[in-house]
């Protein structure tokens, strides 16, 4: 698949080009300075990712529906001065030129995490009592935010519970209205995690090489299995790199899989305007 983009107009005089490579945040951030109204600061909930949304999720409507973020920089590496890495940095003996290419490859993650590619969209954000909607609860419980585990406890709850032993995210699907509604369309019906994933994520199908660039595979069922690649030993009790092995994979792996995302949100967007 080549590299394409779309023009997105985001008013009668301006348009900006997105590509699968264009950081977001560095977009809307240049569209602010010029007073544009952005709707919102966050890249996966800002008007361009927005007008993508529009274009590509057929049931996505801005009251119920919220952009998010899959692989998150601040939940892996350290909201404040990157502490977390930082942690894990003073505790290995390595040298002062490996840990800057170290760093270089971060700051590079910085730019290509805020890419079209690493957003999709969830219910809106909505606490009802003590209980999160999904969009939130991943960020703020064990999940830690991993977007793998995260599709293990949708497919886990589309499947009545059969998969995992205490689904992280049950009080969530149980008792948050907005996280029920969101995926009332995909519960209680066969393959429903496929369609969910067919529908708002993109199915295996659609890419070029089907385990290598996704988190989907298809088993032989024909049925879709979560690929847990991120990095060496990622599973519930592992949701984070916990070395500069795991974290050097994290950033190969999780930096293919957004571009190529990207090509993908990209292209059917090309497709669907087009239709």
């Amino acid at each position: 698949m080549n590299d394409i983009s779309i023009t997105i107009s985001i008013n009668n005089s301006l348009n900006t080009t997105i590509t699968p490579y264009t950081d977001i945040y560095e977009t809307i951030t240049n569209l602010k300075n010029q007073g544009v109204n952005i709707i919102s600061d966050d890249p996966d909930n800002c008007i361009i990712s927005r007008i993508i949304y529009q274009n590509i999720f057929p049931f996505y409507n801005e009251n119920n529906c919220r952009g998010d973020t899959l692989n998150t920089y601040n939940s892996t590496f350290g909201k404040d001065n990157n502490y977390r890495l930082m942690n894990i940095l003073n505790k290995e003996n390595i040298s002062v030129k490996y840990r800057e290419n170290l760093m270089e490859k971060i700051e590079n993650f910085k730019h290509i995490y805020h890419s079209i590619g690493n957003f999709t969209i969830l219910e809106r954000w909505h606490k009802q009592g003590e209980v999160f909607c999904i969009n939130s609860a991943r960020g703020i419980g064990s999940l830690h935010d991993s977007w793998p585990l995260t599709l293990l406890c949708i497919q886990d709850y589309l499947s009545g519970y059969s998969k995992i032993k205490n689904n992280p995210l049950q009080k969530s699907f149980d008792n948050n209205e907005a996280t029920i509604k969101f995926f009332k369309r995909y519960l209680n019906i066969k393959n429903g995690f496929e369609l969910f994933c067919n529908e708002y994520y993109f199915s295996p199908q659609l890419y070029e090489n089907k385990i290598e660039l996704t988190y989907l595979h298809e088993n032989k069922n024909g049925n879709y299995d979560v690929n847990l690649d991120l990095f060496d030993g990622l599973c519930f009790l592992k949701p984070l790199p916990n070395n500069i092995m795991e974290i050097e994979q994290y950033i190969e792996k999780a930096s293919i899989k957004i571009i190529e995302r990207g090509k993908v949100m990209i292209k059917e967007y090309l497709k669907r305007k087009s239709n």
